[in-house]
């Protein structure tokens, strides 16, 4: 019965830590600035865990090819490309980097 408890009460703690800030800023009047950050935080937060993720997968014979991938992805989002194809040319590119930085180094 224990177990049942705790995830009841994890599960309506979760909802209400999910429901309160829209509750919250339902009635709340926001400024132009604080509305465009609130806007953009999910989007800085995936930006920091790939960079992240990418300054650790980085290492050794590997960088190179990261960084170009990562590069080109990023020019593909910024010119508003689908995420398919972000993903496609990245992984393109980052192959095609490591033949040939194998082969050439």
């Amino acid at each position: 019965m224990t177990t049942w408890a705790v995830i009841v009460v994890v599960g309506v703690g979760s909802f209400v830590l999910r429901v309160a800030p829209l509750l919250a800023l339902q009635r709340a009047v926001l400024s132009g600035v604080v509305d465009r950050t609130i806007r953009h935080a999910g989007l800085a937060a995936i930006a920091g865990l790939i960079a992240t993720s990418v300054r650790h997968a980085a290492d050794g014979p590997a960088v190179v090819p990261t960084l170009l991938a990562v590069a080109v992805g990023t020019g593909l989002a910024v010119r508003g490309r689908s995420m398919l194809r972000i993903i496609g040319t990245g992984g393109g590119i980052y192959a095609g980097a490591l033949v040939v930085f194998g082969v050439l180094g």
